[in-house]
């Protein structure tokens, strides 16, 4: 082949690559809001000081939003009453950190309006957090655009804290993480914050008996209880995590099982006994993590308030046929906020528990690091008066006014009649489970 037609190839490839993340930069604001970056620091530092249980649910957060699909903001978006969104997905039902982000936003628009973006602000804070926690500082570049999609799809299958280690794996794999970064991520986002009591299994992996008893103890049967993730700094973001994953001293399976796994045990045996290298790669991961699959340029919106789009899109009127959100919005922490007003249509759904429900709800274990959902959607029954049901399919994905909205099909009388049986009960067992995932959020 030709050379010259080799290089011409070559360069239309490059020409066609995705070029967002080139499009971003640290000088972003540095005319249209020069105090953008200050002004979230010192919110995330007033925050962490009231309660140094902010950096791990910052931190988490924008872990759920990136893995979900991309560093766009989407997980902020608030469910209608008739339109679901990422903040309702299973995995996301115990993230903190939403008010945080509102209450930055609502600082930047004072001093410069509809300049800069929630998924920056998401990115930023979540640096600001490291920081604040004795973590390595990394560069975030800044220019993202927010999303016109918040799809509770996107969120509901993210890797689990019970998952394999070889499926762990290929999850990061496929957002272009190798596994020693895997590793690192893992190290820093679980070394802060704490673990639910609701959600520890002592018997799902090997565990120190010492540690099983103290936790045993700490929670003494409490669903709402929690313990630090960290039992030796829990407020520091450090090293220790490596050491106490060989010791089998961690509350979470997945940890436990890092230690074991032929593939990431010589990780992090490497970085139990040199703790330094592990600050170099979690900084070089976070960077990664923060451009993953951003928008940029003319795409998306900026946002004036970080919960809603700025033209929302209702999809009730086009058909009779509506998907009711699974979880009361009212109800879920961080979604209303000072001067909002409630998008609740009528009484909270009624919901029949499925199988997928009871996968979804191990989802949200933790409030620091990725510790998120093997999910499966969930299945409404008996709704509120003169509105029909749905099928389990996807229905209508809560969007801005660039999207269209494709109705979710009507379920038929032998199927409805089939999942009315049992529905009491079913329904009772539902609450309950739901109350435990709220109860400690």
């Amino acid at each position: 082949m030709d050379a010259r037609l080799v290089f011409l190839l070559l360069l239309a490839a490059a020409a066609s690559a995705p070029l967002a993340s080139a499009q971003l930069s640290a000088d972003f604001y540095k005319t249209s809001c020069p105090d953008a970056e200050k002004i979230i620091f010192d919110v995330v530092q007033k925050r962490f000081k009231a309660d140094p249980g902010t950096a791990a649910g910052l931190l988490r957060l924008v872990f759920h939003d990136c893995f979900a699909n991309g560093c766009d903001a989407s997980i902020l978006i608030d469910p209608m009453s008739n339109q679901a969104s990422e903040k309702e997905a299973g995995p996301n039902v115990s993230v903190k950190g939403y008010d945080v982000i509102e209450e930055i936003k609502t600082e930047l628009e004072k001093k410069c309006p509809n300049v800069v973006s929630c998924a920056d602000i998401i990115s930023v804070s979540a640096r600001d957090s490291v920081k604040l926690t004795g973590g390595p500082e990394y560069a975030v570049p800044l220019g993202r655009r927010d999303s016109l999609v918040s799809n509770r799809e996107d969120a509901d299958n993210l890797p689990g804290p019970d998952i394999a280690v070889p499926k762990l794996i290929d999850e990061f794999d496929k957002q272009g993480f190798n596994v020693e970064e895997m590793v690192a991520m893992l190290g820093g986002g679980h070394s802060i914050g704490v673990c639910r009591c609701f959600f520890i299994e002592t018997d799902a992996a090997p565990i120190d008996p010492k540690y099983k008893k103290t936790i045993s103890d700490a929670c003494d049967g409490k669903d709402s209880g929690s313990v630090p993730m960290d039992s030796t700094s829990p407020n520091d973001l450090d090293g220790s995590y490596f050491g106490l994953v060989l010791e089998k001293k961690m509350p979470l399976t997945i940890d436990r099982l890092m230690g074991m796994d032929k593939k990431t045990e010589p990780i992090v045996k490497a970085m139990s006994d040199k703790t330094t290298d592990f600050v170099p790669l979690f900084a070089k991961a976070m960077e990664k993590l923060s451009v993953l699959k951003v928008l940029t340029g003319k795409e998306g919106e900026i946002r004036k308030t970080c919960s809603e789009f700025n033209n929302p899109q209702n999809s009730s009127g086009s058909t009779s046929v509506i998907r009711i959100s699974s979880i009361d919005p009212d109800q879920m922490a961080g979604l209303s906020q000072p001067g909002s007003s409630s998008r609740k249509v009528g009484p909270p759904p009624v919901e029949e528990e499925t199988p997928a429900m009871v996968a979804t709800e191990a989802a949200a274990k933790v409030p620091g690091g990725v510790v998120v959902s093997v999910g499966g959607g969930q299945q409404p029954a008996a709704q509120a008066s003169g509105q029909e049901k749905v099928a389990d399919t996807p229905g209508p994905k809560l969007r801005g006014s660039q999207e269209t909205v494709n109705p979710a099909p009507v379920v038929s009388g032998a199927e409805e009649a089939d999942k009315q049986e049992g529905a009491a009960a079913l329904e009772e067992k539902k609450k309950r489970n739901m109350a435990k995932l709220r109860g400690g959020a």
